[in-house]
């Protein structure tokens, strides 16, 4: 929940500097940026980009290692989806 609770409290900031400049694609711009540095580096993180061969290093990781390396995902996932989602949204209201 704390994750979640972050990644809003990003796309709030991203809405005041938005207001403040008076510029709102910056709201879509940030949140955006911010959305697709987190899905790539939890896809890393989770090891969706190896290929075949790599996988067998995975198997060689402790359990705790494999648990640590998903908790750190699902959290760097928890936090870019709030901002996907206002990244979406405000593209197409201010489209």
């Amino acid at each position: 929940m704390k994750k979640l609770i972050i990644g809003l409290s990003i796309v709030v900031v991203a809405f005041i500097i938005s207001f403040i400049s008076s510029d709102f694609t910056l709201l879509y711009k940030i949140t955006g940026a911010i959305a697709i540095i987190s899905l790539i580096g939890s896809a890393l993180l989770s090891g969706a980009f190896l290929d075949g061969d790599r996988l067998g290093s995975l198997q060689s990781e402790s359990k705790e290692d494999r648990n640590q390396r998903f908790s750190l995902t699902n959290s760097i996932l928890l936090i870019g989806l709030p901002n996907l989602l206002i990244s979406v949204v405000s593209y197409f209201l201010m489209k």
